[in-house]
């Protein structure tokens, strides 16, 4: 297993709170830490998972059971350049 970095930016969200993070625990989102910045709420994942489709898949679902909506997901610095060196090696 490798561990992905990623953030999920919340819709229509400007705060984070208490119920949320709560919320998001209990869907699962254990490798999750919880941030607003200027308006904009995000959950940043360190996920482990065989594959990014997977981490991107899972963390998405656990977010929308938790009750909230998906604006997009933002993979960390780091992340894309692992996957475009790994692109490069394949191609």
């Amino acid at each position: 297993m490798r561990t992905f970095g990623f953030r999920v930016i919340l819709s229509g969200l400007s705060q984070a709170s208490e119920g949320l993070a709560h919320a998001l625990y209990e869907a699962g989102c254990t490798d999750a830490s919880l941030r607003s910045h200027e308006g904009v709420v995000s959950v940043r994942f360190q996920r482990e998972s065989d594959s990014l489709d997977t981490a991107l898949l899972e963390a998405r679902d656990q977010v929308q059971t938790a009750g909230y909506r998906v604006e997009r997901i933002e993979l960390d610095c780091g992340q894309i350049d692992a996957l475009s060196q790994g692109y490069a090696a394949v191609h």
